[in-house]
C-alpha cells in the first residue's frame, strides 16, 4: 500500500510510518520539517498545496496528524498555534483530496486523542462515547483539546 502520513514526523507518525515500512509499505511524510528517514519525507506547510499533493495522487490512505506539538506551555499564542494547525492542515487536506482524480481511499484524521469524558465506567469510543467538557472541575486544558476536535 502507499500510506501518506502528513504531520507524520511527530512521536506517533514516527511510529506508524516504522511500522508500516517494516511491512513493506510505500510511506510517505509530509513535514514542515523535512528530515532524513528510511522512508521518503516531503516537505508541505500544512496551509497552500504544492508539490506534496502528487504524493496524495493514487495513495491508498491518508493518515492526517499534522499540528503543532501539544508539549508546550499553553499561552494565548501556543494555543492559537495548535488550533490553527490542525484545522488549516485539515482544510487544505480535504480541498486538496477532493480535487484528486484517484484520491486515497481512507483518510484518517487524529488531530487529539482527547475528545471523550474521562470514564473509568467503561470505554469511550466513536459509537458508544460521551463528548467530555461538561463534567464538573474538568481542567481547561481538556476542554481545549475537545474544542480541537470539535473544530
Amino acid at each position: 500500500m502507499r500510506i501518506v502520513i502528513p504531520g507524520g514526523s511527530g512521536q506517533v507518525g514516527n511510529i506508524l510510518a516504522r511500522y508500516f515500512h517494516a511491512k513493506g509499505h510505500t510511506v510517505t511524510v509530509l513535514s514542515r520539517h523535512p528530515q532524513p528517514a528510511p522512508w521518503h519525507v516531503a516537505s508541505w506547510d500544512g496551509t497552500t498545496p504544492g508539490e506534496w499533493v502528487s504524493e496524495l495522487e493514487g495513495s491508498d490512505i491518508c493518515i492526517n496528524l499534522a499540528g503543532r506539538s501539544v508539549d508546550c506551555r499553553y499561552t494565548d499564542e501556543n494555543r492559537r498555534a495548535i488550533m490553527d494547525s490542525r484545522v488549516q492542515s485539515a482544510r487544505l487536506l480535504n480541498e486538496v483530496i477532493a480535487s484528486l482524480r484517484h484520491p486515497p481511499r481512507l483518510w484518517l484524521n487524529a488531530s487529539t486523542a482527547t475528545i471523550y469524558r474521562h470514564a473509568l465506567d467503561r470505554p469511550m469510543n466513536e459509537f458508544t462515547g460521551e463528548l467530555g467538557g461538561n463534567e464538573p472541575g474538568t481542567p481547561g486544558t481538556w476542554n481545549f483539546s475537545i474544542g480541537i476536535a470539535k473544530a
